[in-house]
């Protein structure tokens, strides 16, 4: 298999290609978790993925945020389906939440298994995110999947200003001129009108037990 870059100059930038010859050795650190092929390849799909982010927000090609991709290549971090988690911490397992399709129940729930099987020592996981909001519960309906994925958590935290996040993750851009964002969705929509009001996201910090 080969990792998913769709422009070549996201490929052909030297800092993923210092990353990408550096792959054999993540997969040797990934057969030994007891990550599957498949997992393996998808916890690598986070190189281009950023690439790709780095690319629209800078508005230049060039990997910047190596930080992340290092976490990502030292073995500590594995994509088990939806979720993202991370061994880093000794009492807890941190959950990350990659933009890669729908926060269904049922694949949440997939990936809740698949790390009590790769992390059997952890009875703990902890996520930290703007999605964790409770201001969303206001704005979507009941059922959706964010407000479902919420009610997982307790809350531990109220966390930072998280408009930075949502503009990068979301918009995809670091430029905070609201008039410039075209939100189309339900979400995108009520994330623009807070902000818009003078409201602040807040990146809250839940846990949840394995």
């Amino acid at each position: 298999m080969e990792l998913t870059f769709d422009d070549d100059a996201d490929r052909d930038d030297p800092a993923v290609r210092a990353f990408v010859a550096r792959i054999p050795e993540v997969r040797a650190l990934h057969a030994a978790l007891g990550l599957t092929d498949e997992e393996s390849w998808a916890t690598l799909e986070d190189l281009p993925r950023h690439a790709r982010l780095d690319r629209i927000c800078h508005g230049s090609p060039g990997l910047r945020d190596t930080h992340w991709i290092e976490l990502v290549w030292s073995g500590m971090l594995a994509a088990l389906g939806r979720l993202q988690f991370e061994s880093s911490r000794e009492d807890w397992l941190g959950i990350h939440i990659p933009e890669a399709g729908p926060l269904t129940p049922a694949a949440c729930d997939a990936s809740f298994a698949r790390a009590r099987e790769i992390f059997p020592a952890y009875r703990t996981a902890v996520c930290a995110s703007w999605l964790l909001d409770p201001q969303l519960a206001d704005v979507l309906p009941h059922d959706s999947n964010i407000v479902r994925f919420q009610r997982r958590f307790e809350l531990m935290t109220e966390g930072e200003d998280a408009n930075g996040d949502v503009l990068r993750f979301v918009f995809h851009t670091y430029d905070d001129d609201l008039d410039k964002l075209t939100p189309k969705t339900t979400l995108e929509r009520a994330l623009v009108e807070r902000m818009r009001a003078g409201g602040q996201w807040r990146g809250p910090a839940g846990r949840l037990s394995l």
